[in-house]
């Protein structure tokens, strides 16, 4: 029997991604799911993203070298009023604890304090608003938060992801931010390469096992459409009515598109909010200026469609919201560890 070598090799790298971080995932209490629901991420060691950057240049990014998992859908409002009302009911101090600048909730006038508690607007599926207009700190503090058991302290959402004493503003607008989570965080923020992974590499691009790149994240090469619901496929670029109801593409849930879908399943990575990534704007000088973000947010002109492409890259300011949210990255349970390998095992044993 003839065998392809590349194939072959590919195969036994990605066993060994797999082998390599599968005991120390293995060997730690699995980390619950909260309710999202995830994509196991894998095709470990695939190949990078070629196409243009910003600036130009081949991108060079979204090979990743293990397996991780990502929900398929950004953090909902119902998520992010489940934590903003854990620390903004504590007291006072803590009224405008992570408040984004758009999402599905209204403050509950029934509540007396101390600080302020939300609750869900009245309109259908409010609970699946997006959220946008959060920091990347903020994100970081939620993951810390999910990282420590949605423990109600101030003390969960200072560490474990992410160390927040080193949110420090430096002169000359850049910041002391921590680069990337530390070793051992089971929920954060995804990087570029997870990011652009799971919006537009595709394992089958190809044929059956020859993985390739979609430009766009519904997995084809032409862009989503804007619209609403059953007429485009993203309410990015999306405005109902320019006079009466300008910001209207926000009231459209999460999930509303559910034909328009990365390869690996994932909703909204064009619409909704923008999302955060982990990384520093590395192309600036110096480069801790900047966070980056993708995909384009609800709303908007349509010259931001382009942020949809997969070498186009937003950056801000942590310290600012802007339209941005968040979908959250995280390691994989160990049954979905033993899952992928055993489909690598499988694959290798046909004829």
């Amino acid at each position: 029997m003839k065998t392809n070598a590349t194939w072959l090799n590919r195969w036994r790298a990605g066993v060994a991604g797999v082998m390599a971080l599968a005991p120390a995932a293995l060997a730690q209490t699995p980390p619950p799911d909260y309710g999202f629901d995830w994509s196991t991420i894998g095709d470990v060691g695939n190949a990078p993203y070629m196409g243009l950057d910003p600036q130009g240049q081949p991108l060079n990014r979204g090979s990743v070298p293990y397996v991780y998992r990502m929900a398929k859908m950004e953090i909902t409002t119902a998520q992010w009023m489940e934590y903003v009302n854990t620390f903004s009911t504590q007291s006072d101090a803590l009224t405008f604890f992570a408040d984004p600048s758009y999402w599905g909730a209204t403050p509950d006038f029934n509540y007396s304090g101390p600080g302020r508690r939300w609750r869900l607007r009245s309109v259908p599926n409010a609970g699946l608003y997006p959220v946008s207009g959060i920091t990347w700190r903020e994100a970081a503090e939620y993951c810390n938060w999910l990282h420590n058991g949605k423990q109600p302290t101030l003390a969960s959402i200072a560490s474990g992801a992410y160390d927040t004493s080193t949110f420090i503003n430096l002169p000359g607008n850049t910041y002391g931010d921590q680069a990337a989570r530390s070793p051992g965080a089971r929920f954060f923020i995804p990087t570029l390469d997870e990011w652009l992974k799971a919006m537009h590499y595709d394992p089958n691009r190809n044929g059956p096992g020859r993985g390739g790149w979609w430009l766009y994240s519904n997995a084809s090469d032409v862009g989503p459409i804007p619209g609403p619901p059953g007429v485009g496929t993203t309410s990015a670029a999306y405005i109902p009515d320019p006079v009466f109801d300008p910001f209207g593409a926000w009231n459209i849930p999460l999930g509303s598109y559910p034909t328009t879908l990365s390869p690996w399943g994932m909703l909204d990575a064009s619409g909704g909010a923008s999302e955060w990534l982990e990384n520093w704007y590395d192309w600036a000088t110096p480069p801790n200026r900047w966070r980056l973000f993708d995909g384009a947010h609800a709303g908007g002109g349509p010259d931001f469609l382009v942020v949809d492409e997969a070498g186009q890259i937003g950056a801000t300011p942590p310290i600012f919201g802007d339209f941005n949210g968040l979908r959250i990255a995280s390691i994989p349970s160990p049954a979905s560890l033993w899952l992928v390998l055993s489909t690598l095992v499988l694959i290798r044993r046909r004829p």
